[in-house]
């Protein structure tokens, strides 16, 4: 029986991929988190602005700001909901790279259970045939 694993180059490539996706899931959660804290923040601002318009200068001067706030609130919410994407992508390839990693590495492991056992079985032969031999060469 062959001692070396005959997958184990490709066992290494898939845990690497495995390790690039856990990577990159990583970095796509980081990168929505930050989305959420960037909306959480724009929000509050928007609602604490103060109304106090004196003069019709500073009531259009209010409305623009409110609407650019509008708008950066809207692009935020659009790259949330792509960040959301990417996230759900990222999670799918991870749960793969991970299951094609786990099924080798199931393979990896039975091959040494195997491996072992053949070694035991030829390590029993030997003893049996050193015993069957002792007995033979002692007539007493």
């Amino acid at each position: 029986m062959n001692r070396s694993f005959s997958l184990s180059g490709l066992l290494r490539v898939r845990a690497i991929q495995e390790r690039q996706a856990a990577q990159e899931l990583s970095r796509a959660v980081i990168d929505a988190d930050q989305t959420r804290v960037r909306d959480r923040r724009l929000r509050a601002a928007l609602g604490a602005s103060d109304s106090d318009a004196v003069d019709t200068r500073s009531l259009a001067a209010l409305a623009a700001a409110r609407v650019a706030g509008r708008s950066m609130l809207a692009e935020l919410q659009s790259l949330a909901a792509l960040q959301q994407q990417v996230l759900r992508e990222a999670r799918t390839v991870h749960g793969d790279a991970r299951r094609e990693v786990r099924g080798l590495d199931r393979l990896a492991e039975a091959h040494a259970l195997r491996v072992r056992a053949e070694e035991l079985r030829v390590e029993q032969q030997e003893l049996d045939e050193i015993a069957s031999r002792g007995v033979e060469e002692d007539p007493a």
